[in-house]
């Protein structure tokens, strides 16, 4: 919007100069540099000097100027009798803000029925986050972000309003300018881990000029099947009219761990060990490596964690150039990331590179393209998940007296069962190299006056070479080491032609229509083999391995799908709005007969501020109600599950040969959600307070799933449409300026509560009434999904007496004495067996958000952000490895409190090795901990230069800036970091030991040219 004040002048009709200022709307600071032309004369040109002052002379009355200027929106006023003006223009931020992005096109805030939240350039800005499923951690109602891994492009899972299937995807659609993408990972040489890379890690959040969240179906149905859990429509910067806008952002910084864990020293973890041999019923002397500190193998005293983690450093380098005219728009960048992990040996290293470009052709055609590259190397460590190849494991349970080296200088690698977390650090390696183009081309016609025609063809094709190898030296077998190498390749591309219509009658109903089709396939392509048995350490390429194998890792699966769409909008004065979608999507997946799916949806919103009684209330200035229902699917099962899969490779004597895995299923379709939702939206005082709340079911049917089926048919699963699952809850934002002036002070919240159920499952799946959804989940009708079920701890026996009831370990087991932990009894039967284990921690938050403070005070900026979590509970099975002598693991310095004698009241049970009772491998609630927390998630403080001084020194502009990430985090739990889940599917709220987070430090400076 541009507001134009006009001072009287007694001038004729016709002028000879025209003189005026332009400034910036909201601060009201002149800007220098606006190019300020006269419309079809080109040679007719001026800009803006440092006051925001200009003159135009020989103007005719009734010729139109045009204003523009990189980062504003373009305006347009026509010359009248006046001769002096002042123009206030907008920032493209306050425009962003005004407007939306929606499913193929852009609307109104003020006009939205569905449910969207938006995050804008402005507060991508304010972080340092290297990939935009981060930034929107805490900063978006309705979304849950949690770290897979904290490593540098580590996998992060996004839910938005939560988990509404079992294992067909849970991840929203991501549409980048227009193009849906791929947001899975297709790494393959994950190790141990439980998760992969974070393929958005490609996008470069500088890029971005705002990230919209559809919700509800009322957004979400016109992208039908594969909007079942939300769509992330991501819109880069494009250029403006103006002179080319340069901008250098220069930034470096370190990382370090949050928190360091306890671990006993060498002479605490001895007296363990010759406790737990005590304890034993048939006591045996200590393995010899254990209690001999003259030995050299273990005479050490290592705290592994000061061993392996390091103060990391990164730096990162981004330039932009943003302009145009009338004819020509450009947005070109490129960006270059070095970001090592606090892990030895670990890095992130990105370059990107992206050019937007928009040509008007004719005052009717346009066309245009998006392109981005980006090339990055991972140098992954296995960090997570379970065994001795876990770098985080072995660091907390490596016995601390193993000494780092042996006499001679090497590396004292492996010792009863475990490796030399350093060692795996410094000498295994797990190298991810990646490439990917994301590109798009349009042409947009005018057809009509009202009526326009746009077709955009695209693609995304990401390529990836995996190297990993494990050296001897790690091993125990002499001379044993194993390598892989993977190559994979993953296109997709597709042609989206749309028509659009807008009408108003009578400028009073105004009607929109939009009417396409789309066209989309995949293809994914992975090739590789293993080796072990290398000659040498040092040659590590697969053609030295003297055994090749897992051949079967070679793979080419590929989909299509065929779909048309629609929607219509009515609005009458900008009162009374409604919106209709309709969606048809037929996939290659399913069966033949229903191959095709309908995903409709409706909604309806009243403006009630527009009201006669209400709109002169003084102290409400905004208000509307929104209501929506609709329908959306779910896709995302593998490519050939309706036709039947075979397993290649059992060959027979000379003779290739195929044995049938998945029995084909004709019939099968869809996930679908049905979701309905109520939204409010409030203004008051002039909109210095915004309020908004939604409130939202989701209903899922038909879930897609892999049915274990009798051996007697010749297959192992077949995948069916079974069971159901519910979402309900509520969200509420708050946008606030509290304070404006010379100091000013505004704040913005979110606050979310979903509840998720298990609605139905088929009788045949159940066990007990339940699936064992891995060791430590189950699913339950009437339970949500992330239930950790197990036995339920009570404390420790102090006697041996106090076990009045003789309960025992299994019906004919030894009885629980001082020392044995007190299993809770469900069924009263004096034994503690399967019959007894019980729901023992739920992993679904009670709600959670964030709260973002922003100050200013002359050329200073601040802002505090806040982000939390309430209610969850996390199964740390780190913290049960790390508690448990079995395997020679080093404890915690809770093991100093354990129990040692009769009479001791505690709550560690006694050390014992080779348990009769397996009291420590029992999934089990002492493991269950209070997953709440509160972070200082980001805190930016910059300092704008005067313009005036940076003008000096050739600079437009000139900022500086420090921003911390991960300052402070209040939590009860226990591990390295609450935000964390080992696990990217349903297993939600484990800790198996991730690559933990780290608390960075950036210091930048910002230079315009």
């Amino acid at each position: 919007m541009c507001v134009i004040l006009i001072f009287p002048d007694d001038a004729m009709a016709q002028q000879k100069r025209v003189t005026g200022k332009v400034i910036d709307a909201v601060s009201k600071k002149p800007l220098a540099g606006v190019t300020v032309r006269v419309v079809d004369q080109k040679d007719f040109t001026v800009s803006t000097d440092d006051q925001g002052n200009f003159v135009l002379d020989n103007v005719l009355s009734g010729q139109a100027v045009a204003f523009s200027f990189v980062g504003y929106s373009g305006q347009r006023l026509k010359i009248d009798t006046r001769s002096a003006y002042t123009i206030e223009l907008n920032s493209a931020s306050t425009v962003m803000e005004e407007t939306v992005v929606v499913g193929y096109g852009r609307q109104k805030k003020r006009n939205l029925t569905g449910a969207i939240v938006s995050v804008g350039a402005s507060e991508i800005e304010k972080t340092t986050l290297q990939d935009p499923i981060s930034v929107l951690q805490g900063r978006a109602a309705g979304v849950q972000v949690t770290s897979n891994s904290g490593a540098p492009g580590g996998e992060m899972s996004i839910r938005v309003r939560g988990n509404s299937s079992l294992n067909s995807g849970n991840n929203p659609l991501f549409v980048v300018d227009g193009i849906p993408i791929e947001s899975n990972s297709i790494s393959s040489l994950n190790g141990t881990e439980n998760s992969g890379l974070n393929p958005m890690a490609a996008i470069n959040p500088s890029d971005i000029a705002s990230i919209e969240i559809l919700k509800d179906a009322a957004s979400t149905a016109i992208y039908g099947s594969r909007a079942a859990n939300g769509v992330v429509m991501i819109t880069t910067k494009r250029g403006a009219e103006g002179r080319p806008e340069v901008v250098l952002n220069a930034a470096t910084g370190v990382s370090s761990l949050t928190r360091k864990l306890s671990v006993l020293n060498a002479k605490q973890y001895r007296a363990a060990v010759l406790d737990s041999y005590r304890a034993m019923g048939n006591p045996e002397e200590p393995f010899y490596t254990i209690i001999d500190s003259l030995n050299p193998m273990n005479n050490g005293d290592v705290d592994w964690q000061d061993e392996l983690m390091r103060t990391a450093k990164q730096y990162k380098l981004d330039l932009s150039v943003r302009g145009g005219n009338q004819g020509t728009k450009y947005a070109w960048s490129s960006s270059y990331l070095d970001q090592e992990g606090v892990i030895l040996n670990s890095d992130y290293k990105r370059f990107t590179s992206r050019l937007n470009v928009d040509f008007n052709i004719s005052d009717r055609i346009r066309i245009g393209q998006s392109i981005s590259y980006t090339n990055a190397v991972n140098n992954r460590t296995n960090a997570a998940g379970s065994g001795n190849l876990s770098i985080i494991r072995s660091l907390l349970i490596r016995p601390p007296n193993m000494s780092m080296y042996l006499p001679d200088g090497t590396l004292n690698g492996y010792m009863i069962g475990q490796r030399n977390p350093v060692g795996m650090a410094l000498f295994a390696t797990n190298l991810n190299k990646s490439n990917r183009i994301i590109g798009s081309q349009y042409i947009e016609v005018d057809l009509f006056k009202d009526l326009k025609f746009r077709s955009n063809v695209n693609l995304d094709y990401i390529s990836m070479k995996e190297d990993e190898f494990m050296p001897s030296i790690l091993d125990y077998r002499e001379g044993y080491n194993t390598g892989a190498v993977r190559a994979s390749e993953n296109l997709t591309w597709g042609n989206e032609s749309y028509f659009t219509y807008t009408k108003t009658i009578n400028a009073a109903h105004n009607f929109g229509a939009v009417l396409g089709m789309s066209f989309q396939k995949w293809r994914y392509d992975r090739t590789g083999l293993d080796g072990q048995y290398f000659p040498s350490d040092d040659i590590r390429t697969l053609n030295a391995a003297s055994i090749i194998s897992n051949q079967g890792v070679n793979i080419a699966s590929e989909h299509a799908m065929l779909s048309y769409f629609g929607r219509v909008t009515y609005d009458y004065l900008g009162k009374y709005l409604l919106e209709f979608n309709l969606r048809s999507d037929g996939s290659s997946r399913f069966g033949r007969d229903r191959r095709f799916g309908f995903f409709p949806s409706a909604s309806a919103g009243w403006r009630f501020i527009e009201e006669e009684g209400i709109k002169n209330l003084s102290w409400l200035s905004d208000g509307k109600l929104r209501f929506s229902l609709g329908s959306t699917g779910n896709e995302a099962i593998g490519d050939y599950a309706a036709l039947g899969e075979f397993s290649l490779g059992t060959n027979y004597l000379d003779f290739s040969g195929a044995a049938p895995a998945l029995m084909p299923n004709g019939s099968l379709t869809w996930e679908t959600t049905h979701q309905y939702n109520l939204g409010l939206e409030l203004g008051f005082l002039n909109n210095r307070l915004l309020f908004s709340t939604d409130a939202y079911l989701k209903k899922t049917k038909d879930l897609l799933y892999n049915v274990p089926i009798p051996g007697t048919t010749g297959f192992e699963y077949m995948t069916q449409n079974i069971g159901s699952i519910e979402n309900r809850g509520l969200e509420f934002s708050l946008q606030t300026r509290n304070l404006q002036g010379v100091f000013n002070w505004s704040t913005t919240a979110n606050l979310s509560l979903n509840r998720n159920k298990v609605t139905e499952l088929p009788e045949n799946l159940l066990t007990n009434g339940y699936i064992q959804n891995g060791t430590f989940h189950i699913l339950q009708e009437g339970l949500p999904i992330g239930v950790f079920y197990g036995w339920r701890f009570q404390g420790v026996y102090a006697r041996d007496e106090d076990n009045k009831n003789g309960v025992t370990h299994g019906a004919n087991g030894p009885v629980f004495v001082g020392g044995d932990p007190i299993w809770k009894d469900v069924n009263n039967d004096q034994v503690i067996d399967e019959n007894d284990r019980e729901i023992i921690g739920y992993a679904e938050p009670k709600y959670f958000g964030g709260i973002s403070n922003d100050f200013s005070y002359k050329n200073f900026h601040l802002n505090v952000f806040f982000q939390y979590s309430v209610g969850n509970q996390i199964y740390s099975e780190l913290n049960h490895q790390r508690n448990s002598i079995v395997r020679y693991n080093n404890l915690s310095t809770d093991a100093l409190t354990r129990w040692r004698e009769q009479g001791d009241v505690t709550n560690f049970p006694r050390l014992i090795r080779d348990d009769p009772k397996q009291s420590d491998s029992r999934v089990q609630s002492r493991w269950v901990e209070d997953g709440s927390y509160l972070k200082l998630k980001n805190v930016n403080l910059r300092y704008s230069f005067d313009p005036n001084w940076s003008k000096r020194i050739g600079l437009r502009k000139l900022e500086a800036f420090v921003t911390a990430t991960n300052l402070i985090t209040w939590t009860k739990y226990t591990g390295f970091d609450p935000d964390v889940n080992s696990y990217a599917g349903l297993r939600v709220g484990l800790d198996e030991g991730s690559y933990p987070q780290s608390r960075t430090f950036m210091f930048g400076l910002i230079f315009g040219l």
